[in-house]
């Protein structure tokens, strides 16, 4: 069996030098880290400095490559390097040992390169010699890339133990801009296609601290967008000052980094804009959360411009995620194309092969917006193909194949339809299978606590509250919180956004605009536009949601007062209220019967 290649990566970092990747190397020598174990705190430099000294068995990477550009590039990142005459005087291992004449020579001197003061030394203190040389590290990163790399091949004590001569590899780049991440990335891009051609099947361990802060956001960024190897870690390696405040070369940490950073940040954002107050909405968070890792299929349910394909997107960590509305196919054949590919000549129009979504999900997860307008035979397939064997693989076939494909997929179900509705517009077997795990997310007129901070979330989504800041415009008009409250948002967020839209179309009018206008506000101007133009349920749309063949008239006279005490506590704030609002336009409905409708 061919042995699988190991290979660092590091750039080149300005202030530690080449040394600091000898101790890294040395610390997985020893086995003080490993590519099992890439966690490892307080590692003495030090200690790490003469691990090479004595040759012994230990763990070396196949392949070193180093990344580097030009000498001034790192140069604008930090003078460091110059100054360094009383720091190598200063230090207390050189003061005491019998190479501190050598040092305090060679800063008087100001020898031009490495060279001019390893002759220097060999030619005037021979018997030192040796004893100097083990001691450049200490100083190393003073010298420019090119003398480092001379001490790293002719005179460190790595080769004792590297014995390939061919282990190390400088890859100098072309940036010429460290604080630029796209000159980065475009630059280090070419690269990394080389490495993984070259070494297709080897384990890449990438150090993403060193260089700038912009070359680590690059290595985060290409991890996150699949162009590293595909068997690819990320360390971070880090001076732990806390540990040996005084010492000159810091105790050091390895440890590494999820490769998948800015997908787990936005995994562990909130929905909403501040944690959910309600107990409906944090439940269909958490839900998420906890069903998201079980691998079974999930249904999301709630009403249009609710956030479903939001909520799915909490999923995204390190797959893939690919979305699909299923009222998007025009008719059956389109949507089994999209969703299982087809072979070429499988159709007029099949002129090359295709990979459907399950495929392009594979290891991922596939969002399925509006299930509910999948035809039966289409659902029937879904059936199959969602079945699983013991070792949780899927099997679907593209069409005109004969040949099933193994995969597996997470797969995520969304519909603006209620359960009773589903359960008459999906084929029993496919519902059952589809709803292994539910999430019902509430309307946002049944959190009417949750609507203010909303509406805030929606305010900064839109891009106004750089122009008008919500805490200057908005929250001293208190009108326009209390009306949202009273509306059905039968849009929900999308409501919201379109409210957004009026109030802000009114600050930005001219005053021309404003004198001939009727409403003199933006509150005014808002509320009248929403109320003439938001298309609310119809009559009989909002019937069909009550009313059932399968009811009798007395059920759905319960299910209408059920409606009416529900719309009325919240519209008034409370039965007692609303009670008071209706015996004053002549009723007698007390709020004792509200809360008897209430409870039908």
């Amino acid at each position: 069996m061919k042995k699988i290649e190991t290979i660092y990566i590091s750039w080149h970092f300005t202030t530690h030098g080449i040394a600091y990747l000898k101790h890294i190397l040395s610390a997985f020598y020893v086995n003080i880290i490993s590519s099992e174990n890439l966690n490892a705190h307080d590692i003495s430099q030090e200690e790490m400095s003469l691990v090479f000294e004595n040759p012994r068995k230990g763990f070396v990477f196949d392949k070193i490559y180093y990344l580097t550009a030009n000498q001034n590039t790192f140069d604008k990142l930090s003078s460091r390097r110059f100054a360094y005459k009383n720091e190598i005087l200063n230090d207390k291992e050189i003061q005491k040992s019998q190479t501190f004449e050598i040092w305090q020579k060679i800063m008087e001197s100001n020898f031009e390169n490495l060279d001019e003061e390893i002759n220097f030394v060999r030619k005037n203190y021979q018997a030192k010699f040796e004893l100097w040389k083990n001691q450049i590290w200490r100083n190393v990163h003073h010298y420019t890339i090119e003398d480092q790399l001379i001490w790293w091949k002719k005179y460190s004590n790595t080769h004792a133990n590297y014995k390939n001569s061919d282990f190390f590899e400088e890859l100098k780049t072309k940036v010429v801009d460290l604080r630029n991440q796209i000159e980065i990335a475009e630059k280090l891009k070419p690269i990394i296609d080389k490495l993984k051609t070259k070494h297709p099947n080897a384990q890449f361990i990438i150090n993403a601290s060193l260089g700038s802060n912009e070359t680590q956001v690059v290595w985060q960024v290409f991890s996150e967008l699949n162009i590293l190897p595909t068997h690819s870690q990320l360390i971070r390696s880090y001076d732990n000052k806390i540990s040996s405040p005084n010492e000159r070369f810091k105790l050091f940490d390895i440890e590494q980094i999820p490769s998948k950073i800015i997908s787990q940040i936005q995994n562990s954002l909130k929905l909403y804009s501040k944690p959910p107050e309600t107990a409906e909405r944090k439940l269909a968070e958490l839900k998420m959360q906890h069903y998201s890792k079980s691998g079974f299929a999930i249904l999301i349910l709630g009403e249009r411009g609710i956030g479903k394909s939001q909520l799915a997107e909490k999923v995204r960590n390190s797959k893939k995620n690919i979305t699909a509305n299923c009222a998007s196919f025009a008719d059956d054949t389109m949507a089994e194309s999209e969703l299982f590919g087809y072979k070429k000549g499988a159709f007029t129009g099949a002129n090359s092969n295709k990979d459907g979504l399950f495929k392009e999900a594979e290891n991922g997860i596939l969002f399925l917006d509006e299930i509910h307008h999948l035809s039966l035979r289409v659902q029937a397939k879904l059936m199959k193909a969602t079945g699983t064997d013991e070792n949780n693989f899927m099997s679907i076939r593209r069409l005109g194949d004969n040949q099933e494909i193994k995969l597996k997929t997470t797969l995520i179900f969304a519909s603006n339809k209620k359960i009773s509705e589903l359960r008459k517009l999906l084929l029993p077997d496919f519902y059952d299978r589809i709803s292994q795990q539910v999430i019902e997310i509430p309307p946002l007129r049944q959190t009417p606590n949750e609507l203010e901070n909303e509406f805030i979330a929606t305010w900064q989504h839109m891009k106004f509250e750089q122009f008008y800041p919500y805490k200057t415009y908005i929250s001293t008009d208190k009108n326009l919180i209390e009306w949202i409250k009273t509306l059905e948002l039968l849009g929900n967020y999308r409501d919201l956004q379109k409210i957004s839209i009026f109030y802000k179309n009114f600050l930005d009018f001219s005053r021309e605009t404003k004198k001939l206008l009727s409403e003199k506000t933006p509150f005014d101007f808002a509320k009248s536009e929403y109320e003439k133009y938001i298309a609310q349920n119809s009559d009989e749309s909002q019937f069909e949601s009550i009313f059932s063949d399968k009811q009798t008239a007395e059920q759905i006279e319960d299910e209408l007062k059920k409606q009416l005490a529900s719309w009325a506590i919240k519209r008034f704030k409370g039965a007692p209220n609303a009670a008071k609002h209706f015996q004053k336009l002549g009723g007698k409905t007390t709020s004792e019967t509200l809360y008897r409708w209430e409870k039908k």
